[in-house]
C-alpha cells in the first residue's frame, strides 16, 4: 500500500521532479529495481555533466524540456545498470579480486598519482569511504563483464556484408584526392621586383640550412596566407602546372624549381596529402566493419535489456512503466 501511494505521488510530480532545482532530491523516489531504490538526487548527479553542456542561449522553456529529457535518459541508464547487476548476481558470478585491485590502483594513479592516503582524503570530502568506493567499483566491473559477454564478444562481420554495405552507401565513402600546400608567393611587380631570382635563391639557401618553411613564408611571402606560414588549407583541385609540380613531392618536401603562375613566382611545399578513394579499400572496410559491429552491439544490448525487464521487477514513478 505504501509503495502504491509512492507510485501515485511519483506520477503526479514526475515532470517537476526531474526539472526543478529547488526540489528536495534526496527524498524523491523515481524508481525501484529489485531492492534498489533510485532517487532523483542520484539521477541529478548522473545528469549533471550533460546539463552543464547545454547551450547558454536556450529559452527557459527549452532548457527545462532538455533537462527533463536528459534526466529521463539518465534514469534509464541507471535502471539498466541495476538490471544487469541483478543478472550478474543471479548467475552467481564474481569479479576477480586481481581485476578489482588493478582497476582500483589505476583509479588511484589517475586521480592522485598513486597516493592512497590522498585518494582516501578525496573520497572523505565526497562523503565516501574507500570500502564504499571499492564496492561501487566492483559493481561497475560486474556490469562491464556481463555486457562484454552478452553484447560485445563474438561479433564477426563477414566480408560480403561489408561489401554490400559499401555498395549501398558508396557515395558516403567516395573521396576526392586532397592536397594541403604551403607556398611562398613572390609577385613579379611586388617588393622583390627586379631581384626575383636572387630572392628565390636566398630562400632556398635558408631552407637548405634548416630554417622552417612557415617562418620563411611569414618573412618573404606576399600571398594572402603569409601570416599563416603560407598554408593554403586543403585543396581538391589544382591547375595543371601546379599539379605537375606537386605530384612529384613527398609529404614535407619543397619543390626544387620555382613555379611561375600568372604575375607571381611560387615556392611550393606539400604539407599533407589524402589519397582519393572511389572503391572499397582497407581503410574504408575497417570503418564499415566498426560501424556494423556497433550496430550489432546496439541490437544485442536492446534485446538483452528487454529480456531483463521481463525477468526482474522494475517500478518507475515517471510515467514510463
Amino acid at each position: 500500500m505504501y509503495f502504491r501511494m509512492l507510485c501515485i505521488l511519483g506520477l503526479a510530480l514526475a515532470g517537476q521532479l526531474l526539472a526543478q532545482e529547488s526540489f528536495s532530491y534526496g527524498d524523491s523516489l523515481l524508481a525501484v529495481v529489485g531492492e534498489k531504490v533510485i532517487t532523483a538526487y542520484e539521477v541529478k548527479q548522473a545528469a549533471a555533466q550533460a546539463e552543464a553542456r547545454l547551450p547558454r542561449d536556450l529559452s527557459q522553456q527549452q532548457r527545462e524540456e532538455r533537462i527533463i529529457e536528459i534526466r529521463r535518459q539518465a534514469l534509464n541508464r541507471i535502471i539498466e545498470h541495476e538490471l544487469i547487476f541483478l543478472e550478474f548476481q543471479a548467475l552467481k558470478a564474481t569479479v576477480p579480486v586481481t581485476v578489482l585491485q588493478e582497476r582500483l590502483d589505476l583509479v588511484i594513479q589517475e586521480q592522485t598519482a598513486g597516493d592512497r592516503a590522498k585518494f582516501e582524503d578525496l573520497l572523505y570530502r565526497e562523503n565516501l569511504t574507500l570500502r564504499e568506493f571499492t564496492d561501487k567499483l566492483s559493481k561497475n566491473l560486474a556490469v562491464e563483464m556481463l555486457l562484454y559477454d552478452r553484447v560485445n564478444s563474438g561479433i564477426a562481420i563477414p566480408e560480403p556484408r561489408i561489401q554490400a554495405y559499401y555498395q549501398e552507401h558508396a557515395e558516403e565513402f567516395r573521396q576526392q584526392m586532397q592536397f594541403r600546400l604551403q607556398v611562398i608567393q613572390l609577385k613579379k611587380e611586388g617588393r622583390y621586383a627586379g631581384k626575383l631570382p636572387e630572392t628565390c635563391a636566398e630562400i632556398r639557401r635558408r631552407l637548405a640550412a634548416g630554417e622552417p618553411f612557415d617562418a620563411l613564408a611569414r618573412l618573404y611571402s606576399e600571398g594572402a596566407q603569409a601570416a599563416e606560414g603560407g598554408d593554403q588549407g586543403w585543396m581538391t583541385s589544382l591547375n595543371e602546372k601546379l599539379y605537375a609540380v606537386v605530384k612529384k613531392l613527398k609529404i614535407g618536401e619543397c619543390s626544387q624549381t620555382d613555379l611561375e603562375l600568372g604575375d607571381s613566382i611560387y615556392l611550393v611545399k606539400l604539407k599533407d596529402f589524402l589519397r582519393g578513394a572511389d572503391a572499397l579499400n582497407p581503410d574504408i572496410a575497417a570503418k564499415i566493419r566498426r560501424h556494423l559491429e556497433q550496430e550489432e552491439e546496439q541490437q544485442r544490448y536492446r534485446k538483452f535489456i528487454q529480456e531483463l525487464y521481463g525477468k526482474y521487477k522494475v517500478q518507475r514513478m515517471d510515467g514510463n512503466n
